[in-house]
């Protein structure tokens, strides 16, 4: 019994990440007004979004985004 209810909660986890990134249009879960290419644009701007701010991240933690002592405007 708890092998069923562990392996159902399994799958669904699964077919939920599975149908995460699609349109929805499978589970009845599709964008009222949207064209299929208005999805797939706010899908890769959303994608585009998050890289930069995990490069802006990388950055501010390796301080990339500061000038370093040895930069030619550091005022000695």
């Amino acid at each position: 019994m708890i092998k069923q209810v562990v392996f159902s909660l399994l799958l669904l986890v699964v077919v939920v990440a599975l149908t995460g990134c699609s349109n929805g249009k499978a589970v009845g879960l599709a964008a009222p007004g949207l064209t299929k290419e208005q999805v797939n644009q706010r899908h890769v701007e959303a994608i585009q979004v998050d890289w930069w701010q995990l490069q802006d991240d990388i950055d501010a933690f390796f301080l990339f985004d500061r000038p370093g002592r040895m930069h030619r405007l550091t005022v000695r």
